[in-house]
């Protein structure tokens, strides 16, 4: 007998040997999928519960490759800077008075915010991971868990940062844990905020335990013309390569202005580019060159970035403005099909988090990670096109189905291992004062 039977649903599969069936079922039993298809099979035995979707689409979770979760607590704090003067001005000096408990406030707010707008896993960069990671086990969710380490001072000691404590404790203590839904990632945060040993040293440990490398790269124009003024021309993107990053996997957060030499490297050393768009515009750091990048065959997946800078954590708002910018500085309006767009936040974060056999696609076998669309709103009707409606017109608060390895997580505004009211609470009672 399955765990669950969903019927009567639109399903966008996100798997190209047959990426939509209409009017069809899906099975879970055990965390995975079972089977997804037109008709239920013969062996159907029965469900504990059945779904009735009414036409509802049924898609793989999003995936969120690029956050700074707990910076919801900065939601609307400082906006409307340049990223120089957002950062070094603004963000760096409050998070430095953020304590583990005002962390642990605004990362349990964050993933609220998430599995209402339909994200199953995000890549996070921030300070008290392995606090964090205490959260994602209890509320279901998946995470890839990184702190970006920054070495700004001449008499920075590596074995006494903060940032390589925690990845050594995120390592031994929380990779594949609460059933493999978290994972610890190295992180640099960024080539202008540490030295290159610096870099080495990090990359020793994501080469011993396997992991992903996560960092910014190339986020704005004048990070790029200071580090080849730095180091004889070279671009962040060539400085990481000479320095061996790259010869394990890399997320790189943006990369707004990669040369054509950059993509050809990244592409050859298969890094994932995480393209943030509506945090790109917010911050007037640009706009990448994503069709480029896709054409080069470099696997670009979608992020948020952090409230500060996006104001959200919806990722069909980046869906949508990720394939329209595409379609608007090209002049083609082929440039990034919504099919195609969907592809970003599901099956290319799936791989840029390591997880391209275990989610980002409805396939039998796969973690039972999906998402429901109540597509029965005005703006969402009629439906021409599954993928056209979800990439297009569905926004966050469509989501009326959040589910992770086959539990429920987000039904019709319940959360179900959140209490939200305390979680908003305990945001305004633990951060906000320590933000004004």
């Amino acid at each position: 007998m399955l765990d669950l039977l969903i019927k009567n649903a639109e399903i966008i599969t996100m798997d190209d040997a047959a990426p939509i069936i209409s009017d069809g079922v899906v099975g879970i039993s055990g965390g995975k999928l079972e089977f997804v298809s037109e008709f239920l099979p013969d062996s159907y035995a029965g469900a504990r519960r059945v779904i009735d979707a009414r036409g509802n689409i049924v898609m793989p979770g999003l995936i969120n490759t690029h956050t700074h979760t707990a910076m919801c607590v900065l939601r609307g704090f400082a906006d409307d800077y340049r990223l120089n003067e957002w950062l070094f001005e603004k963000i760096f000096p409050v998070e430095a008075r953020l304590t583990r408990e005002a962390v642990v406030a605004g990362v349990r707010l964050g993933i609220a915010e998430m599995l209402a707008s339909g994200t199953t896993s995000y890549s996070d960069m921030y300070s008290n991971e392995p606090a964090s990671a205490e959260v994602v086990a209890e509320t279901g969710i998946k995470a890839n868990l990184s702190n970006g380490v920054i070495a700004l001072s001449d008499d920075f000691v590596f074995e006494n940062d903060r940032a390589w404590r925690e990845l050594t404790t995120l390592a031994k203590n929380w990779h594949g844990a609460a059933n493999g839904r978290i994972r610890a990632d190295a992180a640099i945060h960024a080539e202008y905020t540490s030295p290159p040993w610096v870099w080495e040293k990090e990359h020793a440990i994501a080469a011993e335990y396997g992991l992903v490398t996560h960092i910014h790269l190339q986020e704005t124009e004048k990070e790029t013309e200071e580090c080849r003024q730095r180091h004889g021309g070279l671009s962040p993107a060539e400085m990481f390569l000479k320095h061996g990053i790259f010869d394990t996997p890399v997320l790189a957060a943006h990369c707004v202005h990669l040369s054509e030499t950059d993509m050809r490297i990244l592409a050859e050393k298969h890094v994932t580019a995480a393209h943030c768009p509506v945090s790109n515009l917010k911050l007037a750091s640009g706009i990448a060159n994503i069709r480029s990048m896709i054409a080069h065959g470099i696997n670009v997946s979608l992020g948020t970035d952090g409230c500060a800078s996006n104001n959200n954590h919806d990722l069909f708002e980046e869906i949508k403005l990720a394939a329209l910018l595409s379609k608007g500085t090209t002049l083609d309006p082929t440039a990034i099909p919504a099919y195609e767009a969907l592809k970003l936040a599901t099956v290319n974060g799936a791989k840029a988090q390591g997880r391209e056999n275990e989610t980002g696609r409805l396939k039998a076998g796969f973690d039972a990670d999906l998402i429901m669309l109540d597509v029965h709103a005005p703006h969402l009707q009629p439906v021409h096109s599954p993928a056209a409606l979800a990439a297009y017109s569905c926004r966050g608060s469509d989501v009326c189905l959040t589910m992770v390895q086959g539990k429920v997580l987000y039904e019709k505004g319940e959360y179900k291992t959140i209490d939200i009211e305390r979680a908003i609470r305990e945001v305004h009672e633990l951060a906000v004062p320590l933000v004004r």
